[in-house]
């Protein structure tokens, strides 16, 4: 299998669920699942916490890391 190389522009901090379904090439589902299974997403559970519905989920670039690694390791 081969590895790529995923490349982010530096400026950007927050990446939606979309954007990460796209970069990783998963379906939205599965991005969300895996973010509820390993606790990730902070800002959307911390906007659930204060009781606004978040509509979809936000992660910063540590849980983009988070997420490659993770995927690579669900693919084998």
């Amino acid at each position: 299998m081969e590895s790529r190389m995923l490349r982010v522009r530096a400026s950007q901090k927050v990446f939606t669920d979309v954007e990460v379904a796209g970069l990783f090439g998963l379906a939205i589902d599965e991005v969300r699942a895996l973010a509820r299974s390993r606790h990730l997403g902070i800002f959307s559970r911390a906007a659930e916490a204060a009781g606004v519905s978040a509509g979809q989920f936000l992660f910063n670039l540590s849980e983009l890391m988070i997420l490659s690694v993770l995927r690579q390791r669900l693919q084998h």
